[in-house]
């Protein structure tokens, strides 16, 4: 029996993302095509319901698009496009890591962080929202840690953190760049 590796990736690397979220949700990822040659990946029904230690709420919208690794049969998936939007309460943006190369509104070339602080009237002429703060790649791993930690987003598992730490080094070690 002849097996399509490029959708035992494409199944490999939903299962890591699953996991991933998994350490502060329980939404499911789902997987659809995009544009020719792509899959996007996305939670549920739009923002997943972050909740902290304290009880209150945050939300993280991700979103992923891929290349489709099917067609070809390759053994490895390799993103495309990434947005993690982080929301309050509210669901209005707080701060967003992007990389969207291939957008056709905003096609800026390399990694960035958007800060979304112009409600208050000290940061308002920055116009901090239009801004694109260089970061680097960051890894979704990166994103869930950080709000644990530092926004005492409350884990859902026990083994977050060597969950985690699992899912970044088979992401370093399978990533094309970085």
């Amino acid at each position: 029996m002849t097996t399509n590796k490029g959708q035992a990736a494409l199944n490999d690397y939903t299962e890591e993302l699953q996991k991933i979220v998994s350490c502060v949700a329980r939404d499911v990822c789902f997987v659809y095509p995009n544009r020719e040659g792509r899959q996007a990946l996305a939670w549920s029904q739009g923002p997943v319901k972050l909740k902290r230690n304290d009880g209150g709420l945050l939300y993280i919208d991700i979103s992923q698009e891929i290349d489709d690794p099917v067609p070809e049969n390759k053994d490895a998936v390799s993103t495309r496009e990434y947005i993690y939007s982080i929301l309050d309460a509210e669901e209005k943006d707080l701060i967003g890591f992007h990389y969207h190369p291939d957008l056709d509104d905003d096609p800026v070339l390399y990694p960035h962080i958007h800060v979304y602080a112009d409600a208050d009237k000290r940061f308002s002429f920055f116009n901090l929202h239009k801004r694109h703060i260089p970061s680097g790649r960051v890894a979704l791993e990166d994103v869930i840690e950080w709000l644990i930690i530092e926004l005492e987003i409350k884990p859902l598992r026990e083994d977050w953190k060597e969950i985690l730490q699992g899912t970044r080094e088979k992401f370093k070690q399978s990533r094309t760049w970085a």
